[in-house]
């Protein structure tokens, strides 16, 4: 490809991925209007908070591998137009079900596509200009979560609300009918990378994930329904989902496959340290933008763009803080994430104090001042852990570990989203008062126990790496030139060890999630 169709093909990227980013930040603002529209329950509204990022996690393994065997451009047009048809329903749609299948689309189409990005951008780019490249996708994803809640907010404010959350989902599709001819004009028609001599098959295990997904569906039900036969029936047949995944992975590498999560990971101490601080802080990410928006938008009755202002500081300041982190996982490695997630944890209990002892306009102040220190220490925590963490894969595995770190993140966010919003929501209409201080109080507890987890499963790494040999350490070099495509949210990290995918082809420049 000449200079010219290049830099072509990288605006359209980093346009596709921008706008499923954006529609991720932007929908936490409009799920107050759209249930008061649509007059749906607290099941319903925690279903549509939770089903994209689990379509997302279960569909970027499988199209990430699916991108290798057909060619990155059919996935491409084909993930980015179900996400625009897709957001034709929700905006349309006029029973909370059909949002809830609108986004369960969307999920899947952002997941499929995302994929295929990474993947153009490393295989059109090589050297300086690929890192180069990838540092663009991360500024569109950073520039996302940055303005994604400040347009929510600008378009319910102007108008009606119950139209606004409408016009939020069709926003899409005039731009992806601009975004699909571009896509088959400008995208190289290259099929998947080819295999080397004797090598692997690519394999896509989508038993595997879809029964990781069982487990995930399993647990959300527990927290949307409540304590009850239901309950206890789906907490059993998570527990079964389990069994039969930890079975089906075993069986699936003896067939000569690459599983989503394979023996030797599991038995990585350090890349299992690393994935519970991976989850634990994406849940806290997701939960909070729940929490937050839900208190200052149905408990203070704030407008939506003022609401919007308050959570903006947050992913300013993780995108600040990413810019740097290369140096600051460098520098001091897990000690200094285990001091970031310190400081993380008192930002929330400052949070908690504010909305509990002083008055909404003070406590709005606050909040949005102490979220953009928030944001800070959460963007010295992404990058780096995710560096640390997939540089304890085995040899071989490096795919496999980056796309189930991956997965563990939106399977986390769709758990910690959904239990928020039912920490306000109740059969009647959303918690106001006391009652919604009360619910922002839980919420925050939530966090911080997530963080607790965090913190210990980062100290006791931390505590191995001190008694660990230097020689001993996990790796962090610059990657090949080669790459691919299981990682799906945009990046700023310093890149770690290079290996291979599940299916034999190079593994991906992992890259960290700018949402969390």
């Amino acid at each position: 490809m000449g200079t010219n169709a290049k830099r072509s093909a990288l605006w359209l990227c980093l346009g596709a991925g921008f706008i499923t980013l954006l529609d991720q930040s932007v929908f936490v603002l409009a799920v107050p209007a759209m249930s008061a529209s649509l007059h749906a329950d607290s099941g319903s509204v925690q279903w549509i908070l939770a089903s994209y990022s689990l379509a997302f996690g279960l569909a970027l393994v499988p199209a990430g591998r699916l991108g290798d065997l057909v060619g990155r451009r059919a996935l491409f047009i084909a993930g980015i137009t179900v996400f625009g048809a897709s957001s034709l329903l929700g905006g349309l749609a006029t029973d909370p079900a059909l949002v809830i299948v609108a986004r369960l689309l969307q999920g899947l189409g952002a997941g499929t596509l995302n994929p295929q990005v990474l993947g153009l951008l490393q295989d059109i780019f090589s050297g300086h200009d690929r890192a180069k490249a990838l540092g663009a996708y991360a500024a569109a994803g950073g520039s996302a979560a940055v303005c994604g809640p400040l347009i929510g907010g600008l378009v319910l404010s102007l108008g009606d609300p119950a139209i606004g959350w409408r016009i939020l989902f069709l926003a899409n599709v005039p731009l992806v009918l601009i975004l699909v001819p571009l896509a088959f004009a400008l995208l190289p028609r290259a099929a998947g990378k080819r295999r080397e001599s004797g090598a692997a098959k690519p394999s896509i295990d989508v038993v595997g994930a879809l029964l990781l997904g069982g487990v995930v569906v399993a647990s959300l039900i527990p927290t949307i329904h409540g304590a009850g036969t239901v309950a206890i029936t789906s907490m059993m047949i998570g527990a079964a989902a389990l069994l039969a995944f930890a079975g089906w992975e075993v069986l699936y590498y003896r067939r000569g496959r690459t599983p989503l999560l394979s023996a030797a990971l599991a038995r990585s101490k350090g890349y299992a340290l690393g994935t519970v601080v991976a989850l634990c802080q994406f849940g806290v990410g997701a939960g909070m933008a729940a929490v937050t928006s839900f208190y200052f938008l149905s408990g203070t009755g704030m407008a939506p763009l003022a609401a919007a202002a308050i959570l903006t500081p947050q992913a300013a300041g993780m995108l600040l803080a990413s810019s740097f982190s290369w140096r600051f996982v460098a520098r001091y490695g897990r000690a200094g994430i285990v001091v970031a997630l310190l400081a993380s944890l008192a930002t929330l209990v400052v949070k908690d104090l504010s909305v509990q002892r002083v008055d909404d306009a003070t406590a709005a102040l606050a909040v949005a001042v102490v979220g953009f220190f928030q944001g800070v220490a959460t963007g010295l925590v992404v990058a780096p852990n995710q560096t640390l963490t997939l540089g304890y894969a085995p040899p071989g595995a490096a795919g496999v570990a980056a796309g189930f770190y991956q997965l563990s993140q939106r399977f986390a966010a769709a758990l910690c989203s959904a239990a928020a919003a039912g920490m306000f929501l109740q059969a009647h209409g959303a918690a106001t008062g006391d009652a919604a201080k009360s619910a922002f109080h839980g919420g925050i507890l939530m966090c911080c126990i997530l963080l607790g987890v965090a913190l210990l499963a980062g100290g006791l790494d931390w505590l191995r790496e001190v008694r660990r040999p230097a020689n001993e350490s996990a790796v962090v070099v610059i990657p090949s030139k080669e790459s691919t495509t299981t990682a799906t949210e945009p990046a700023v990290a310093g890149p770690v060890t290079p290996g291979t995918t599940a299916g034999g082809s190079q593994r991906p420049e992992v890259t960290e999630s700018v949402d969390a």
